[in-house]
């Protein structure tokens, strides 16, 4: 396995749709840090607008990833077509191998309503498939916080393609109640990428709450999720996201994330053994 960084290690720097900060990490600045922290390998996931780049864009990420000699996946979410097959030709021109989806699901609607749209994603993603073998990009979907691991396991095995599997997050289904464990047990055999997310639980008079903490500070078990994964055979790359909170000033925010960053690098080195 290896180790990598994803964008959403930056969620605040970077930023979101409902949090815009006035100067967002770019691509660049994100392999800086990167290479900061001697990692090698980064996701580029749908914080960043791949999508709406140019080719000349693009083609400077393409080449500052080449002279650094770093490996790159991409991300991407949603249920559109037309914009996942875009994901795709921006991953074969950087050169990522897989190209993360998360499958949104509306979930105010019955049982039928949710199999509707697990339907819609073996119907939408089946018919990328051929597209992505062209391209040479395998296709991974994630356990998010709006679609469960019964739910992801039905759209994988729906698909049938070697080529199309999961992308395993180690903290969002916990929106769903559903241990680590049993996540990582149930999705390892469908393995592609793998995201290593730590959190806790914190109680609230108001309804508790889960938030982030860097890697090993959390309940995750990493060590015993990183022997699952290998004892399914997955050998791929394994990112750090974070969850954390904001704190009251961007500056703060942005000191915090490159602490939990440093922080959980160093207990995937010395720890997990990456």
């Amino acid at each position: 396995m290896n180790f990598g960084i994803g964008s959403f290690a930056y969620r605040w720097s970077i930023g979101r749709p409902y949090y815009r900060p006035e100067n967002p990490m770019t691509v660049d600045q994100l392999i800086d840090r990167c290479i900061a922290h001697g990692v090698k390998t980064v996701l580029l996931c749908n914080n960043i607008f791949l999508h709406e780049f140019n080719d000349a864009q693009l083609g400077t990420i393409r080449d500052r990833l080449a002279r650094e000699g770093m490996q790159v996946e991409t991300g991407s979410r949603g249920t559109d077509f037309s914009y996942f097959k875009r994901m795709l030709e921006v991953s074969r021109f950087l050169g990522s191998k897989v190209l993360r989806i998360g499958w949104d699901m509306d979930r105010r609607t019955d049982a039928a309503g949710l199999e509707r749209q697990v339907r819609n994603g073996i119907d939408t993603i089946g018919a990328l498939m051929p597209v992505a073998h062209e391209y040479g990009v395998q296709i991974a979907l994630e356990n998010g916080k709006l679609n469960t691991v019964g739910e992801v396991r039905q759209i994988i095995e729906g698909v049938n393609d070697p080529w199309f599997g999961c992308a395993l997050d180690t903290c969002n289904s916990t929106c769903f109640i559903t241990p680590t464990e049993t996540v990582v047990r149930s999705l390892s055999p469908y393995a592609k990428t793998v995201h290593f997310k730590d959190y806790v639980v914190k109680l609230d008079p108001r309804g508790d709450i889960i938030t982030g903490v860097p890697l090993g500070q959390g309940y995750v078990d990493f060590p015993l999720m990183k022997k699952i994964l290998a004892e399914n055979g997955f050998d791929g790359n394994v990112f750090l996201e974070l969850y954390i909170d904001r704190c009251e000033t961007h500056a703060e925010t942005a000191a915090y994330e490159e602490s939990c960053v440093e922080q959980s690098v160093a207990y995937a080195r010395g720890t997990l053994g990456f």
